[in-house]
């Protein structure tokens, strides 16, 4: 009987899950991630999130039933994105990972409008995002490209990517996975060369950017070594990798008419399938190569969603600081029963949830957040539930945008992620957006540390 593994490298947290091949969880196991922030730079440790991949896969093999990870035939690798690791020939780090949180990017970038005046236009035309770097993988490039990294580096890659090369020792991408590098043309799939019109104007070369293989394809199989490490057959295959939002078109069943999809995680991004490429500038929509050869997906990033609670249960409202400390292990373990705790509508206390800024569908970076109609009578589980509505309004203002972009009625909600660990946050949402919201459950039975 076969089976299969499934990592996702989030940005707080990387899981890793085991299932047969009737798609029934066999095992399952998550491992934090550490960020580093220095003002605008924003990093981790790529070495170190590796290895928190190794360690997740071997507790899952180690925990699956007797046999289970002896029928491993196929591994999969999902990750968060626009993040970029710079790499050796041989895949190790030859430095840490830039984060997608990372603006260090947008002066470079917007020097390539302001020193090409078509520059502009060709990106919408052919790629569909303009260079204007606030934490896109190209400005990344750009940053790495002056770092005295540059000379060790072989290749640039999406975490997805470095995690495939890490598995199998071959360096490699797709159109979708290098998306946000913005380098492809995207008015036909199946690309695998980048387009040397936006290479020259980015003044870019590819010889440190990964080949292109098309979407689906097989890589290699396992490392030895690294089978070994993992407790896996040397013999299990490994496929090219896909971002979040793409596990999560899949997952929710977004490709189904007049179904969309909804993932929260650290942000909060609605999804769904488009059969030719379109970009909406005024709302911050776009389509992106899909994970199918034949399909473009919808992408429409609300900003930060479980990020937001996170940070009300594990910050504001728990802590360790001057004030004490009690701050809890699993920050979500007690959501559910601050929920049921606190009405539909929170005893009138609003959150705005733009922690980190506005996303789709207004950009506004400088957006900050606050918590309106607080009086003496609010309790802390009033500002939990303030938070969690927050996410369903911010997609109420989205969810208009994101039917008219794709000409389709969303009717129903699938809805994934690591909010969707909870019982209680999809009742809002649906509430909130008027459509019915059905929970796709992650593996793991309790919420983990993070919520990505």
């Amino acid at each position: 009987m076969a089976a299969a593994v499934g990592i996702d490298v989030g940005t707080t947290n990387v899981k890793a899950v085991l299932i047969d091949d009737d798609g029934v969880t066999q095992a399952s196991a998550a491992r934090s991630l550490r960020t580093d922030v220095n003002g605008d730079e924003v990093t981790q440790d790529a070495e170190a999130m590796w290895e928190q991949v190794v360690s997740a896969v071997r507790t899952v093999t180690d925990s699956a039933p007797p046999g289970a990870a002896a029928a491993v035939t196929s591994v999969g690798v999902c990750s968060q994105y626009s993040s970029i690791v710079p790499v050796g020939a041989d895949a190790i780090p030859v430095g840490p990972m830039v984060l997608w949180q990372d603006r260090r990017g947008t002066d470079p970038s917007w020097a390539i409008l302001s020193q090409h005046a078509d520059a502009f236009e060709l990106w919408v035309e052919r790629h569909g995002v303009p260079p204007v770097g606030g934490g896109l993988a190209l400005g990344h490039v750009l940053v790495l490209e002056s770092s005295p990294s540059r000379t060790r580096t072989a290749a640039y890659l999406e975490p997805m990517d470095y995690v495939v090369s890490r598995l199998t020792g071959r360096i490699a991408a797709t159109q979708h996975s290098m998306f946000m590098s913005q380098l492809c043309d995207n008015r036909r799939l199946g690309v695998t060369d980048y387009d040397q019109e936006l290479l020259a104007r980015a003044g870019l070369v590819s010889d440190r950017l990964p080949p292109l293989v098309p979407v689906g394809t097989t890589i290699e199989t396992l490392l030895p070594a690294v089978a070994d490490r993992l407790g896996l057959p040397a013999g299990a295959a490994v496929s090219a990798g896909t971002n979040d939002t793409a596990a999560g078109l899949i997952a929710t069943g977004a490709l189904a008419d007049g179904r969309g999809g909804l993932s929260i995680g650290t942000t909060t991004v609605l999804i769904d399938g488009v059969e030719a490429m379109k970009v909406d500038l005024d709302h911050e929509i776009l389509s992106m190569p899909g994970p199918l050869a034949d399909e473009y997906l919808v992408w429409a990033e609300n900003g930060l969603g479980g990020r937001v609670v996170e940070k009300v249960l594990d910050g504001l409202l728990q802590s360790d600081d001057v004030l004490g400390s009690d701050r809890r292990d699993q920050p979500f373990a007690r959501l559910d029963a601050a929920l049921d705790e606190s009405p539909a509508g929170a005893n009138g206390v609003l959150c705005l949830p733009w922690f980190h800024g506005s996303l789709a569908p207004k950009s506004e970076p400088a957006m900050r957040g606050a918590f309106l109609n607080v009086s003496l009578e609010t309790s802390r589980v009033d500002l939990v539930r303030a938070a969690t509505e927050a996410t369903a309004h911010n997609l109420r203002w989205l969810l208009p945008h994101v039917e008219a972009f794709v000409g389709n009625t969303s009717r129903e909600i699938g809805f994934v992620g690591g909010a969707a660990r909870s019982d209680q946050w999809g009742q809002p949402i649906a509430a909130i957006l008027d459509r019915p919201t059905s929970r796709v459950t992650p593996p793991a039975p309790a919420i983990p540390p993070g919520i990505a």
